[in-house]
């Protein structure tokens, strides 16, 4: 039963007393307050009871006797005592009278001095007679002066060893008399005197519970006053630590309690200790000295070691302990000793009921509940994490739980704190997380959690709430929890268990006590009178040191040995907490749900389920991108089935959760999946539902758009730059990603719905114009805008390739051309003055191929300061990221449209014209004034393969004018824009895509002016020589123009030779050169005006071209004595301080294959002699002999090169007849002609044989020349001798006139009527003799052909075929097809052919019966045309014939109409080295080609590019697509196919000999002959190929000693200069690129 309320001690003023507490604790723990705590009340006094003890009624035993014994002290009359003081000197007695209380006080005074002397010295007995004349000196009246020498005479009294029971009982009563006084120090040390320090309590059993009840109140409060006192007087708190005598009494009275509990512990009974254990925890409470503490809790390990606590104080006690604790570190180790000392008794079970009751009823002390609350669970989890060890009981686990779960009714941060540290530790240890899986009940466990995080959650939106109203809040204001706002600055005491405030002094060891882990709770322990604490930041939901993160991780780790309730119901706390989870248990959260399926409709909560999921996880930026992205995926599969069973409202919430994330995402990844989504819906939503999703797509549009207009030489943005992720490099900006959306949309909707092709038509143009949005969202715009096409009914269809690669190598946009980052900015510097000179310029690979392209790090040079800023990635480069994000189908739309004739308007909904002509109104604005250089080289480099398309654009011919005058004008005026200096390229680099667009509108000319195809021609003729990179373009360009606009060539035909003239030396333009001129002569319609000064004018190109190699030969051999060091240059000069490895990357096909180029100067002049009228041949036929010759460096004229030999004599079998082909004839000779004699002769460099009947005369002569061989028929006018001659009667004729034997005739007679030469001596002619080796060695000359005979595979490649066996069994092709190999050349029979078939069968007509050939007086060519072979499916020997032939020819024309782009590895062979490709312009089916109105295809146009084989040069003029009509395609093709067979075939033995043409073959032949019988005293000719030590034709090369093999790749000029030292290396070859 507990006390009456006024029998208990009166418990001081909360506020002071809570003050004074907190500020004793951050004493203790070096905490600092910012306000000083309010002095104490005044008005606070301490309650004693008089002689009662503390718990029971006034009238108990020990009470009453305690009041007797006082009586007659307290009446001043002591009775006299028989026994008289012994033991002492004799003064003793007359020092006893003058204590007499009638003396005056000076001499009592003086006389207890003296007695206190004497009572140390002798062992007196019987002092109470003593005591008795001295008593009244301690009454309470008495001042203090006077009590002090009563407390001085009580000491010596005291300290006397034998005194008996009433003397000590007496003795301690008067020690106790005045209780209200300052002096307990003294009363306290008389009784310790008296008691032995509390080891005998003799005679005061019943009196020393009272005084050490009633004394620790007074004794308390006078520390209290005293040292408040003490420090205002002092001012300043480092003197008021100083000691103070009532702190010490304090202290000392603590000792001795503690000395009786532990000697005497009977003496309290079980009221006297509750009692004493409330006052001790009341002192804990109030204090603020950090002794009182310890001593206090020294005194509860005593009474709990000692004597025992009572069941009424143990809960109480267990309470202030706990708090103590906790959160006063200093203590918690002595603390924790006592609490262990408390829970190994016997009421350790106890204890812990108590420690749970104090969770589930709240503390004993209401008001403070969260400290205790703090304190019971730190002891509990220590409890538990001990698990039963060193004697400590065990924590049930069933009940643990639903005790936390009490404790955290009303919302207290730390409390929760707490709890959650409390579960953390359960999960921590094994066994106690084994127990925790074997209860069937975790309600209270999840909870708990569920709460905790739920109020956690709202002090982070209320602190952010309140951070955005005050922008700038004090950084001394607290920000305050709910539960916290009622506390008042006051009360933020150190509180233990809810109890007062706590002063923790200074400790001069440890300093000030710390609150535990910085807990600055408003009701916790705080420090003195410090300043306030600064609050605490808020703790991150998803903080690894957050305890609730930390208890989800661990529910997490426990989920897979849950049962499927225990899990599901972990797995639904997850849910709910999803924005607290880690982010592997977020993970394994997702898979959990989306394997169960709760996200589905079938699940009641999967909507909320679904809200959480993209709360917690998905709008978490801070989460790792593939867990959103996982997020997403989870949800896009509820969409899909939400789709399907729900209703439509319930499909728009679902879809909303994740399309309404994608105006703030910013993370280009999940930002990807975002709109990935919505594009699925949008594709699948109707029109209006459609326009909805492309209005939000937009909105995130405009965030991405910059502030500010970008610069004209604007690098990459930062989002490409080489340190990002390889994901975010790929996806680019946010705006790309958003614009890729509008791209894959459009690629959708193309083929099925007008309406939103329209819309996003609109939306695309508009982003590609917008130069505010990030460039790579332009890109994408633009690669799918420029590869929209039409197929030959204008459908739109989206082509998967962009067909710019090889274009782009020209802006260095393909791996081999690419300029190097990395590039030496100090060459670039030393060399920039040189940038129209280098000759790295000229010698970089211009042929647009990626396969042979040359890096271009040494010829890019700034035109200012010399230096550029170092190179930035480019944002569109071949090979790169896959064009479009989606591959567009090959189908072409059936709603969409490219043109529509008019009288089909107006259209329906769902037909669209797509009004091309808005796409390429845009396009020539980005060309005019686009300030961005990635847009503008893109469109630069893909126009023209779009404008290939004519179906596309046939709606657009002004625009298509504008764009040709557009683009003329700016290259005339060289006013288009120059690229950035950090690209490291030139304006000629930026010219040569502007040609390459002008040469695809050479394909519009029909809808052109003859003034504008004049002005088409000009332009080209003004970028030939103007800039170094595009004189080779420019002349392939004119190679289309002479067949489609040949009246404007032929109007300035003269200009474009002259211009040539001055560039032929040029190495980058010389093989261009010439090759252009070698197709030219065969087109006599274009040059039929020429004078004879144009045709000089066109001799004199290839003279000045041979001029140059021999004055680079005579250089050579001057300046490097022989080595073959120079390069082929022309009026470029070389860098001396060039660094070597820069000249080997720019070596030309010229210094690859000296001897084509060389050759192919002769075959110029050749053809164009050729070309003349017969009577204008007489008259340059001097001048190109003359010219021929050339005089060296000495002055000498040199000998007459082989080629020039062959020429000479091509021109005397051709300068004079037009009619050379003759044919020998068996029967020339009748029987009665006589006997047929036959002579052959070497006359020259020809062989005459004459086959004479001897009778007549009868003569036919063949004469075999190295250009041809020519019969002629012979019959002398023999007439009868005159009459009066006189018979020869002697020789043959006199013997055997009259007989058939009769010679009248020798060969030898018609031989001198032609040749009669009066010195024999110069150049005489020789006699062959009539042998079997001379008969052999001429049938060896008869089978070497007059012209160099070529073959050329024919392929057609039918609709969709890709496969090689599928394509070589198309035995018929469409009508165009048919058309194009009739114009290729002639349909010939193949049994019995005379001519070369180049394989063909010529007996059984096992290849075919007929194939087209074409020849003229140098050429041959035969097609292998696979249509034309015999086909039969079912034989297995079909596929390897066709293959048999196809395979092994160099050049190959594929005539393309698959739709689908070439491959070249689609016949593999290792000896096709060049395909001619032709494709339609735009795709058609069979059917529909051959019900065209045009079926043979002369009108369309065609588009024909080379495709060589990796390694093998581009020299071609279709290396990049040109366009050419199909009446003019057969003509064109097969220009371009007798070239690439003529380079093909020295391509194929450059490392093994040289190839020698026929004629100089024959030339060769003739000279072997000469040389074997007789004429070796007559001077051959050497030619730089033909070495006068000639060792035969067959004979193997000479390998001169300076080679180190028989054959190096070197220039013209080197290969000319050491001609003298070369032999001839394929003697028996009869083919030559020309001569």
């Amino acid at each position: 039963m507990s006390p009456p309320s006024q029998q208990l001690p009166r418990t001081p003023d909360r506020r002071s007393s809570s003050s004074a507490l907190f500020g004793a604790f951050r004493s203790l723990t070096q905490g600092r307050l910012k306000s000083p705590t309010p002095p104490p009340s005044t008005s606070t006094t301490t309650y004693t009871p008089a002689r009662t003890a503390s718990v029971g009624d006034a009238t108990s035993p020990t009470a009453q006797a305690a009041d007797d014994a006082l009586q007659p002290i307290n009446e001043h009359a002591v009775p006299k005592h028989e026994r008289p003081v012994l033991g002492g000197p004799p003064e003793l007695d007359e020092l006893i009278e003058q204590l007499e209380k009638s003396r005056p006080f000076a001499e009592r005074a003086a006389a207890v001095d003296k007695i206190c002397v004497i009572l140390g010295e002798y062992d007196v007995q019987n002092v109470l007679e003593l005591w008795a004349r001295a008593s009244d000196l301690l009454l309470p009246e008495q001042p203090d002066d006077v009590a002090d020498a009563g407390y001085k005479l009580l000491k010596g009294c005291v300290a006397l060893p034998k005194l008996s029971t009433l003397e000590r009982s007496i003795s301690f009563d008067a020690a106790s008399l005045r209780k209200n006084d300052g002096s307990f120090n003294r009363r306290l040390d008389i009784v310790s005197t008296l008691t032995k320090g509390g080891r005998n309590i003799d005679a005061c059993e019943s009196l020393l519970p009272h005084f050490i009840l009633t004394s620790f109140d007074a004794c308390f409060r006078q520390s209290v006053d005293a040292y408040r006192a003490h420090r205002k007087a002092s001012g300043s708190k480092k003197s008021a630590d100083q000691r103070v005598q009532e702190l010490d009494n304090m202290a000392r009275l603590f000792q001795y309690t503690i000395a009786v509990c532990k000697f005497n512990s009977k003496v309290f009974n079980d009221d006297d200790l509750e009692l004493l254990l409330r006052k001790t925890m009341s002192i804990c409470q109030e204090t603020t000295q950090a002794r009182d503490i310890e001593n206090a809790v020294t005194l509860f390990d005593t009474v709990i070691t000692y004597v025992h606590v009572p069941n009424k104080a143990l809960r109480p006690c267990l309470e202030v302990l706990c708090a103590v604790h906790r959160q006063l570190p200093n203590f918690s180790e002595q603390t924790w000793n006592t609490l262990s000392n408390l829970f190994k008794s016997h009421v350790g079970p106890a204890a812990v009921s108590a420690l749970m009751r104090t969770l589930i009823d709240g503390p004993i002390r209401k008001g403070r509940e969260s400290s205790a609350y703090r304190g019971t669970i730190q002891v509990l989890q220590q409890l538990v994490l001990e698990d039963g060890r060193n004697g400590l009981p065990t924590v049930p686990i069933s009940v643990l739980f639903p005790a936390l779960q009490a404790s955290i009714k009303k919302a207290h941060k730390t409390q929760e704190e707490f709890v959650i540290d409390l579960i953390n530790a359960v999960f921590a240890q094994d066994r106690l997380k084994e127990l925790l899986l074997t209860e069937t009940d975790w309600s209270h466990l999840l909870d708990i959690v569920h709460t905790c995080a739920e109020r956690d959650d709202e002090r982070l939106r209320a602190k952010s709430d309140k951070t955005l109203e005050e922008k700038a809040p004090s950084s001394s204001e607290r920000v305050l929890s709910a539960s916290e706002k009622t506390l008042s600055v006051n009360d933020r005491s150190l509180s233990v268990n809810g109890l007062g405030s706590l002063n923790a002094a200074a400790n001069a060891a440890t300093g000030s006590v710390a609150s535990i882990n910085g807990d600055h709770d408003t009701d916790g322990i705080s420090n003195l009178d410090l300043a306030a604490p600064a609050p605490r930041p808020e703790v991150a939901s998803r903080n690894s040191e957050d305890g609730i993160f930390k208890v989800l991780i661990k529910l997490d780790n426990v989920s897979k040995d849950l049962d499927f309730v225990q899990k599901d119901a972990v797995m639904e706390l997850f849910m709910r907490l999803a924005h607290r989870l880690s982010d592997s248990t977020a993970e394994n959260l997702i898979n959990y749900y989306t394997q169960e399926r709760y996200l589905h409709a079938s699940n009641e909560g999967w909507l909320e389920a679904c809200r959480n999921l993209v709360s917690g996880i998905l709008k978490d930026t801070s989460r790792p991108r593939s867990l959103r992205i996982l997020s997403i995926q989870a949800l896009r599969e509820t969409y899909t089935t939400v789709e399907t069973l729900c209703a439509s409202e319930s499909v728009l919430q679902c879809g909303a959760l994740l399309w309404n994330n994608i105006e703030a995402e910013d993370d280009v990844v999940v930002l990807h999946e975002l709109v990935d989504f919505a594009v699925d819906v949008a594709d699948r939503a109707p029109y209006d539902s459609f326009l909805d999703m492309i209005e939000l797509l937009k909105r995130r549009l405009e965030r991405c758009a910059v502030a500010q207009q970008p610069s004209v030489d604007k690098p990459s943005p930062s989002w490409a730059t080489s340190f990002q992720l390889k994901a975010d490099r790929l996806l680019g900006s946010p705006c790309n990603v958003v614009a890729t959306a509008f791209v894959r949309l459009f690629i959708r909707s193309v083929k099925k719905s007008a309406q939103k092709t329209r819309t996003l038509y609109e939306v695309l143009r508009h982003i590609a114009i917008t130069d505010s949005y990030d460039s790579d969202a332009r890109l994408a715009v633009l690669r799918l805008l420029f590869r929209l096409r039409a197929d030959s009914e204008h459908a739109l269809v989206v082509s998967a390739s962009s067909e710019g690669e090889s274009l782009a190598a020209v802006l260095c946009r393909t791996e081999e051309t690419a300029t190097n980052a990395e590039m030496e900015e100090g060459m670039i510097a030393e060399h920039g003055r040189h940038e129209d000179h280098s000759p790295f310029r000229e010698h970089r690979k211009t042929s647009g191929s990626p396969h042979n392209s040359l890096n271009r790090h040494a010829g890019r040079y700034p035109s200012a300061t010399g230096r550029v800023s170092k190179p930035v990635p480019p944002l569109w480069m071949y090979p790169g990221p896959k064009g479009l994000p989606e591959e567009p189908s090959r189908a072409v739309s059936q709603v969409v449209f490219s043109h529509v004739d008019a009288e089909h308007y107006p259209l329906d909904d769902d037909v669209l014209d797509l009004e091309v002509t808005l796409w390429l109104e845009l396009v020539i604005s980005l060309l005019q004034a686009s300030s961005d250089w990635e847009i503008y080289s893109y469109a630069l480099v893909h126009l023209g393969p779009q404008l290939s398309n004519q179906a596309l654009v046939r709606s657009c011919i002004p625009q298509l004018k504008m764009l040709r005058s557009v683009i003329c004008e700016r290259l005339r005026n060289s006013s288009f824009r120059d690229p950035p200096p950090y690209t490291l390229l030139k304006k000629a680099d930026v010219a040569v895509c502007l040609f390459h667009i002008l040469t695809v509108l050479i394909s519009y000319h029909d809808h052109f002016e003859k003034s504008e195809e004049d002005d088409l021609v000009k332009a080209f003729i003004h970028g030939i020589g103007n800039w170094d990179r595009t004189s080779k373009w420019c002349i392939h360009a004119l190679s289309v123009c002479c067949h489609e606009v040949p009246l404007s060539v032929s109007k300035s035909l003269d200009t474009i030779i002259q211009k040539m003239s001055q560039i032929v030396t040029k190495p980058a333009t010389a093989i261009h050169i010439l090759d252009f001129l070698t197709s030219l002569a065969r087109m006599p319609d274009l040059y039929k005006n020429f004078r004879e000064d144009e045709f000089k004018m066109v001799f004199g190109v290839s003279f000045r071209y041979l001029q140059h190699i021999r004055d680079q030969r005579e250089r050579a051999t001057g300046s490097h004595n022989g080595h073959r060091s120079l390069r082929h240059s022309g009026p470029s000069r070389d860098f001396a301080s060039s660094p070597d490895h820069f000249s080997k990357r720019n070596k030309l096909l010229e210094d690859d294959l000296p001897q084509y180029l060389y050759s192919l100067a002769y075959h110029v002049i050749t053809f164009w002699f050729m070309s003349l009228k017969m009577e204008d041949r007489p008259k340059l036929m001097p001048w190109i002999a003359r010219s021929l010759r050339f005089t060296d460096g000495t002055g000498r004229l040199a000998e007459l090169e082989e080629q020039g030999q062959v020429i000479i004599d091509m021109m005397n079998m051709v300068g004079y007849s037009d009619r050379d082909e003759t044919m020998r004839d068996a029967n020339f000779a009748k029987p009665g002609d006589g006997e047929v004699w036959k002579k052959t002769w070497i006359v020259g460099h020809s062989i005459v044989t004459i086959e004479t009947a001897a009778r007549t005369g009868v003569s036919q002569v063949t004469t075999r020349r190295p250009c041809g061989t020519r019969f002629l028929s012979l019959r002398p006018l023999l007439a009868p001798p005159p009459r009066h001659q006189a018979p020869l009667t002697v020789g043959l004729a006199s013997e055997t006139f009259y007989s058939d034997s009769y010679v009248g005739i020798l060969p030898d007679d018609i031989f001198q009527s032609f040749y009669a030469p009066l010195n024999s001596n110069f150049d005489p002619s020789i006699s062959l003799p009539d042998d079997d080796m001379t008969r052999r060695a001429i049938a060896t000359f008869d089978r070497i052909s007059a012209v160099d005979s070529y073959k050329v595979g024919v392929i057609y490649i039918g609709e969709g075929q890709t496969d090689e066996r599928d394509i070589l069994m198309n035995d018929i092709g469409s009508p165009a097809y048919t058309s194009f190999i009739s114009d290729l050349g002639t349909l010939c029979p193949l049994k019995g052919a005379k001519f070369n078939t180049g394989g063909l069968d010529t007996r059984d007509n096992m290849d075919g019966e007929f194939t087209y050939c074409w020849r003229d007086r140098c050429i041959e060519l035969v097609f292998h045309i696979t249509t034309m072979m015999p086909t039969n499916r079912d034989d297995d020997m079909t596929y390897p014939n066709k293959k048999r032939h196809i395979g092994n020819d160099f050049v190959n024309i594929i005539f393309n109409d698959s739709g689908l782009p070439y491959n070249f590895d689609t016949f593999p062979s290792a000896f096709n080295y060049v395909h001619i490709v032709i494709s339609p312009e735009s795709r058609a089916s069979f059917v529909r080609r051959r019900g065209n109105a045009n079926p043979d295809g002369k009108d369309r146009y065609y588009k024909v590019q080379v495709i060589s084989k990796s390694g093998f040069p581009d020299i071609s003029p279709a290396a990049e697509t040109k366009m050419l009509a199909g009446k003019h395609l057969a003509a064109y093709c097969r220009l371009i196919a007798i070239n690439a067979s003529v380079f093909s075939q020295v391509w194929f033995i450059k490392d093994g000999g040289e190839s020698v043409s026929s004629w100089r073959n024959r030339l060769r032949e003739i000279q072997r002959l000469r040389d074997r019988y007789g004429a070796n005293d007559i001077p051959s000719c050497a030619s730089p190929s033909s070495p006068g030590n000639l060792q035969g034709l067959s004979s193997p090369p000479s390998r001169d000693n300076n080679l180190a093999s028989q054959f190096k790749r070197t220039s013209v000029a080197t290969y000319i200069s050491e001609g003298t030292n070369r032999s001839s290396l394929t003697g028996s070859s009869s083919h030559d690129v020309a001569l």
